[in-house]
């Protein structure tokens, strides 16, 4: 038998010589299996005209511990709206480490934009692929797949890609709010001839709200309030009576489960106060000549009794 090499990392007196070591490569088969449903519908982000929250899931794979991920506007992955590992870079810095390594998930939330990427990856270089992360757009289908780039020993290996499946944001339409807070709707901003009783409020629902505060004043400061109430919906009826032809203000603000700013103050005019209902007719004077006639009847009444009594004497 030769003599084995004089390596030095070599115990001869515990492994001996010649023995044969073998691995199984358990990435190379095969990508990471997927959990999150294929043809999931995603919500749509009113405001921002864009998804809200998304999560995707798969298992791990192996003893991987970072992943590459990708979402496209096209089944073939040829209009790539998020690639997290662009392929020609091998940098860990760069790689997606899932917050749960057994459980491995990556979430984009609503209305994510390029700032909020920039800021909670900030060793993702601006100029990347995913610079621009964040248009996940209402009213599109998207595809994504993963796989794995390192494993928990640190070694930096790539596996195939996972199946893809899609997902759907439903459709919706960007809204430009003139201001922050809820959206005041009825009475409008400058109403004219307001009525003074019953006088109802309405305003645009704000996200997961469940309780807003209303307050109704008779100054632009708000400080003569009138009325101040809480309510759990997105209106409310004044139960009182307003003063005619007087100018009012009212805003509100969401209060539960997180308060928001105040929205914007309206005003609106009370209608005027109707006219007094006329009285009664007064009664037409007696026309001269029915005077006369009665004064004539008067006359003939006495002559015709002054003749009766001469004729009775004669």
């Amino acid at each position: 038998m030769a003599a084995a090499p004089a390596y030095p990392y070599y115990n001869y007196a515990k492994t001996g010589y010649g023995l044969i070591w073998g691995f199984t490569d358990c990435m190379a088969k095969k990508g990471p299996a997927l959990v999150t449903e294929d043809k999931t519908l995603i919500g749509c982000d009113p405001v921002s005209g864009r998804a809200q929250e998304v999560n995707l899931c798969w298992q791990q794979l192996c003893l991987a511990n970072a992943y590459d991920i990708e979402i496209a506007k096209s089944a073939d992955f040829n209009i790539k709206v998020v690639d997290w590992v662009v392929e020609d870079t091998c940098n860990p810095a760069l790689f997606f480490f899932p917050e749960d390594v057994t459980s491995p998930c990556a979430f984009f939330p609503a209305g994510a934009s390029a700032q909020w990427f920039a800021s909670t990856f900030p060793a993702v270089p601006a100029g990347s692929a995913i610079g621009s992360f964040g248009n996940l757009e209402c009213g599109h289908t998207y595809f994504w797949r993963v796989k794995a780039r390192e494993c928990a020993t640190t070694q930096v290996i790539r596996s195939p890609w996972s199946a893809a499946r899609s997902f759907t944001v439903k459709a919706g339409l960007p809204v430009t709010t003139p201001y922050f807070g809820p959206q005041l709707l009825a009475p409008n901003n400058g109403c004219l001839g307001c009525p003074v009783q019953p006088v109802s409020f309405s305003w645009s629902p704000f996200k997961e709200t469940t309780k807003y505060k209303f307050v109704l004043a008779s100054d632009a400061a708000m400080t003569q309030v009138v009325k101040e109430a809480e309510v759990t919906t997105t209106a409310y009826e004044y139960d009182g009576k307003l003063n005619n032809s007087t100018n009012y203000f009212w805003r509100i603000m969401a209060e539960e489960p997180a308060p928001s700013e105040w929205s914007a103050t309206f005003s609106f005019q009370t209608e005027a106060a109707p006219p007094e209902a006329p009285g009664p007719a007064p009664a037409a004077p007696t026309p001269i000549w029915v005077w006369v006639v009665i004064a004539i009847g008067a006359i003939l009444v006495i002559v015709t009794l002054v003749l009766i009594f001469k004729t009775r004497r004669v």
